[in-house]
């Protein structure tokens, strides 16, 4: 037995080194798709400002027409009534296949640039000592980029269905993710998902969820000097306050450790001397999966008593996919090639937009795995090594090798 599975493995590898030789070949001898290289796509894609809000269907345009020109199905999906510019894009290799679907994600949105000045132009995707610079180098238009390379190179070789979502306001809470995965005609027959946010090329198993709570409370102004005419807001929050700057949550993930709670804001009055009618704060707690959220909204509002009105702005599960599970069993063989040695169970701290698809899709293995440094994400200058741009094209296409063999 242990003699047939090894050389089953053997086999799988093989198929798959010739599948990519065969591609690669292709391509550099003209006869591939008519994409440009992973890191020329980046640059193009930097140099669109999709900051959340703004204009996220030109690059998307962009993307439909290379997968287009592939061979995909392509159809985009506005998620915000209000702006037609505000949406997100399904590209499905063969629709009506019927065959079980990989399906590769991202989002192409960003977050705002911040006060500070940028050393670097943050629209030129400009390339500096082997780093390329721009807002969403790293999160994640360079993940996006080496994902539509490896999908178009690989499409002649694809047997089945594969699917590519590149989603809108991502960075405002996953909106584009979870309107699309509330239609049910875009997860049909996915069975693996990989996420292409930035993880340094090394994959990871999942991350914590996250639950935003809204907390307020009203009162009665008055002058100042004569606060016995007035009801202080302030003073009424600042006890569940302090309570919840106390609070933890229990339970511990063996990779993803434990929850996280965190008073991140807290406002109330308007000015010095009169006594506030009003008082808000706002609680970031970050989950692990053995963690219910309704249950904690529950005990939360049960701690804030009935004078404190307590709502959830953002809802996100935690992810997670057991490394011993099949398909990631097979796609770190895959990637131990490109990798040099064998992956380590790995999670990070960040939501992503595989949120998403848990609760639609709670069996299948969801993988993250994307060019660029966690850390980079958000940051003034930001900044991909190009190296990790072309590695990420190689390890997407390896894995979609892996899926046909």
């Amino acid at each position: 037995g242990a003699a047939q599975t090894s050389g089953g493995s053997d086999m799988r590898l093989w198929i798959i080194g010739l599948a990519l030789r065969l591609v690669f070949q292709a391509v550099a001898a003209g006869h591939g798709a008519t994409t440009s290289s992973p890191v020329e796509l980046a640059q193009s894609l930097i140099r669109c400002n999709t900051i959340s809000g703004g204009n996220e269907r030109a690059p998307l345009e962009q993307l439909a027409r290379i997968l287009a020109d592939a061979g995909f199905t392509v159809s985009f999906d506005a998620y915000d009534p209000a702006n037609p510019q505000r949406c997100s894009l399904s590209a499905r290799l063969r629709p009506n296949s019927g065959q079980p679907a990989l399906c590769l994600c991202g989002h192409i949105d960003t977050v705002p640039l911040g006060a500070a000045d940028w050393r670097m132009p943050p629209f030129e995707g400009s390339i500096v000592n082997n780093l390329l610079y721009g807002r969403g180098s790293s999160d994640m238009k360079s993940g996006v980029a080496a994902m539509v390379c490896a999908a178009t190179r690989m499409a002649g070789q694809m047997h089945g269905d594969l699917v590519l979502h590149i989603y809108g306001g991502e960075e405002t809470g996953c909106e584009g993710s979870f309107h699309m995965a509330a239609q049910p005609q875009y997860l049909n027959n996915i069975e693996a998902v990989i996420v292409g946010e930035p993880t340094s090329c090394l994959p990871l198993c999942g991350h914590k969820g996250a639950l935003w709570l809204t907390c307020k409370t009203t009162g009665v102004t008055a002058h100042a000097s004569m606060p016995h005419k007035g009801d202080n807001a302030l003073a009424k929050i600042l006890p569940f306050a302090n309570a919840m700057c106390a609070y933890t949550l229990g339970g511990q993930h063996p990779q993803l450790g434990s929850g996280t709670c965190v008073v991140s804001t807290l406002h109330s009055g308007s000015n010095s001397n009169s006594v506030p009618d009003s008082a808000a704060m706002t609680i970031d707690m970050r989950t692990v999966p053995q963690h219910d959220h309704a249950q904690i909204l529950a005990a939360v509002t049960g701690i804030a008593g009935p004078h404190i009105s307590v709502g959830a702005t953002l809802d996100i599960p935690a992810v997670w996919t057991d490394p011993c599970h099949p398909w990631m069993e097979h796609a770190f063989d895959a990637l131990t090639p490109l990798l040099g040695k064998r992956p380590q169970v790995a999670t990070v701290q960040f939501f992503t937009d595989a949120a998403a698809l848990r609760p639609r899709l709670p069996d299948i293995p969801i993988m993250i795995l994307g060019p660029g440094a966690p850390s980079l994400a958000h940051q003034v200058d930001e900044h991909c090594p190009v190296d990790q741009i072309s590695l990420a094209a190689e390890m997407y296409a390896a894995l979609l090798a892996d899926w046909c063999a």
